[in-house]
């Protein structure tokens, strides 16, 4: 346990430290994933010098964002048409419809101005990320049982 050992662990802890720093300032932009990593990274601190135990824990919390992000409604449009026609003259109320897309182009419509609810995203996102931590988690087992 040199140097190296110790100047390793420095700087894996700063980082962690940094990215929760940074995340926690700009979470109402774009500072969640970072967030979100150095969380990870904290959590799999113990085993930081076991890839099989740190990779997929980060490629999960990627993917989650990632998956997130995709499914995620992105802009939306809202419309308005009078609820009855009556010869020149609208009567009634207004009936709005209010559409919302993604970067992946599915249409979340409603009547009237809903707020469109961020579940779907959030279990895409957590969907994802499971399958990638499973998946990679999968690839350094082989690795590891390829190479004795």
């Amino acid at each position: 346990m040199g140097p190296n050992f110790r100047s390793g662990a420095i700087l894996y802890w700063t980082g962690a430290v940094v990215l929760i720093v940074f995340g926690f300032v700009g979470i109402f932009s774009i500072g969640a994933p970072f967030l979100l990593t150095g969380i990870a990274m904290l959590a799999v601190g113990r085993w930081r010098r076991n890839p099989a135990v740190v990779w997929p824990a980060l490629v999960g919390v990627w993917l989650l964002v990632l998956g997130y992000v995709l499914v995620a409604p992105l802009t939306c449009t809202s419309s308005a048409v009078p609820a009855t026609v009556s010869g020149d003259a609208h009567v009634g109320p207004l009936l709005g419809h209010t559409t919302c897309t993604n970067l992946l182009g599915i249409d979340y419509s409603g009547r009237g101005i809903p707020n469109q609810s961020l579940m779907p995203a959030f279990l895409a996102g957590l969907g994802a990320g499971a399958v990638g931590a499973f998946v990679t988690r999968r690839l350094f087992a082989r690795r590891s049982n390829a190479h004795p």
